[in-house]
Parts: structure tokens; sequence; C-alpha cells
């Protein structure tokens, strides 16, 4: 299988040296979910800007235990060296959370050692757990994560399956992978054998204040090998359509673009127990995918405060993130789900 789809090894590399544009943006990020469902960990991820490239960054992520407990991380933290061991630009991290590439498209590590705040969905529903709000309320935990993660799929570089309407003008890839390792929350040492999703993007384009309205967004592998991932941006207003694509890998390896059929557009706020179905069309057939949310967490809406917002804009609409129980066939699996929908 040739987990690069073609791409150099280069793009999953990290920028070497400063942007000159303040604007350009690169970010990595992992989504990752124990098999037993003992822990998952909806999007840990550092973003940076050329404007703080060598000095803040941003880091983030979630903690979901299976007891319900939700352990928040979002905070600025000092820039981490991009060069590894060999002097290759392979790492991107924040103060506490560390991502290295070890091997271009196949061999990923990533770590975390610092604090978070235990909360529950209820919290972030409620706005109680704002990103930037008054977090006093909430305890501090220790936090500790080490995991290694190995690829399971080949890349899939968004627009490169024919995708319709708007496609992002930034350089962006996913790619999902079978994960080992441990998670340590407040004392608690829980072991870690399951899977994730690791995107990588770079590049100054986002999305024109105004211009999102909420998307679709999953991603599994099966015990099998079958994989499938999508992104669906929703419609605007007018009906015009800004992005949607989606791909199967069967068990021969084959991967195949696909139309989504039926796509489970967000509405409102509930945790889990969501049916959140599929049926993808490829050219060997209909595929229907059953699926149902588990350990959701939530981001409100924010307001928009960038220089050129239109007024009243809100900052990416409500957001749900987490992860979803799927099943393929006789197969069943643990996948990644992130949602939003218009306030």
């Amino acid at each position: 299988m040739d987990l690069t789809a073609g791409l150099n090894a280069s793009m999953d590399e990290v920028t070497a040296s400063t942007p000159t544009d303040p604007e350009f943006r690169e970010g990595t990020s992992m989504w990752l979910w124990d098999d037993a469902g003992r822990v998952t960990l909806p999007r840990m991820a550092v973003e940076v800007v050329g404007a703080t490239w060598d000095t803040q960054r941003m880091l983030m992520g979630n903690v979901v235990l299976a007891d319900g407990r939700i352990f928040h991380i979002f905070s600025q933290a000092p820039a981490l060296p991009v060069s590894n061991a060999a002097g290759q630009p392979r790492v991107l991290g924040a103060g506490p959370m560390r991502f290295e590439c070890v091997k271009p498209f196949d061999h990923w590590r990533f770590a975390y050692d610092g604090e978070a705040l235990e909360m529950s969905v209820e919290d972030q529903m409620a706005g109680r757990a704002r990103p930037g709000g008054d977090t006093s309320a909430f305890r501090r935990a220790p936090v500790k994560i080490e995991l290694d993660t190995r690829a399971a799929a080949p890349a899939w570089k968004q627009g490169a399956l024919g995708g319709k309407g708007f496609i992002p003008g930034e350089e962006r890839f996913e790619q999902l992978f079978k994960a080992e390792g441990y998670v340590r929350v407040d004392g608690q040492e829980i072991p870690f054998s399951g899977g994730g999703l690791r995107i990588h993007r770079t590049g100054g384009a986002r999305t024109p204040p105004g211009d999102f309205f909420g998307h679709c967004w999953q991603s599994a592998v099966f015990p099998s090998g079958r994989a499938f991932g999508l992104m669906a941006y929703h419609p605007r207003p007018d009906g015009s359509e800004k992005f949607i694509e989606a791909w199967v890998m069967h068990e021969d390896g084959e991967v195949l673009p696909a139309r989504i059929v039926g796509i489970p557009w967000a509405r409102d706020m509930r945790p889990s127990g969501q049916d959140v179905s599929i049926t993808l069309s490829t050219a060997r057939g209909d595929i229907r995918i059953a699926a149902e949310t588990f350990a959701i967490t939530f981001m409100p809406a924010r307001k928009d405060v960038r220089p050129d917002a239109q007024a009243g804009a809100t900052l990416f609409t409500n957001l749900l993130q987490g992860t979803a129980r799927y099943r393929w066939g006789d197969e069943e699996a643990l996948g990644m789900i992130e949602r939003s929908y218009m306030v």
C-alpha cells in the first residue's frame, strides 16, 4: 500500500523557518480513541501563525474518560524547536504538547505532559468553559500522554478526489492510523490501544468571515482494514456548495471516491446517542455505514472579533467534536466525528 498517496515526503514535515507572512498558518492535530472505549481524545492540536511563530502557539484538546469526565486543554504556550535529533524539521510543539514525525506518512509520536481542567459536557454546552473565559471554577489535574502511531490508510489530500465546490486555499491532508501507549489522568493510568486520525495543514488562507455555515466530518478504520473518510461543508443560504468529498478503502487496499447520501448535519447540542449514519455511493456499489455518536465534547460559538469580520458574525459556529460508533456490515469500530451548526 502506498501510504503517501503520491505526495512528497516534505509535505509531512514542519515548516523549517519563520514564515514571512504573519497570517501563514500551520497545524497538526490528532483524534484518538481507545478501541475498548476507556478513553478518547478529540482533537489534540497545536496551531501556529507566522506572527507568533517563534514565541507563542495555541494548544488544545480534550481527554474524555468512560465515566463521562472531560479534562480540557486550551492555552497558549512557548514554541518548541522544529528540529528532531537528526536536525530534520519534524517536530511541531508548544509547551507541554509535542507531535513528532518519525517517518513521513507512516510513523508519528504524540506526547503531552501538563495540566487540564476537569469538567463535564454539560459545563461546555452551558458556556461555563469558554476558551479564553474565566475557568477558575474548574479543578486543574495532571495529564500525561505517550502514544506511538502507525498509518493504517493512505493520506487523503483534500480536493484530490474531485470533491465538489469550494476547496480551502491551504495544503491539507489527513490520515487514519493505529495507536499504542498510555494516558495518565489525575493519577490513573489507562493503557491505550486503538486508532486515530491525524491532520496536517499549512497555508495562509482561511475561511472568509461570514462564509461558514457548518460542516460534517467523519472517518474510521475497521479491523479488516476497510476505512472511510468524508468532509462536507454546509451549503450557503443561496444553495451554492462549498466543499464535499468522500472516499472508501476496501480490504484489498483499493481507494475509491464516494458520493455521500444523507449527510447527518448537526442541529442541536446532544452530547451522545445521536444517529449519524451515512451511505457512501461508489463505483463498487453503495455502502451503508450505521453510526451513533459517543463521547462528544462541545465548544460554543464565539463572537468574531477579527478586524475584517462582519457585524455580529460568530467564529466557527457551535462545534461538536468527539467519537462515534460505526458499523460496516458485520464489523464495528470507533472513529472520529466533528460537526458544527449555525446558532
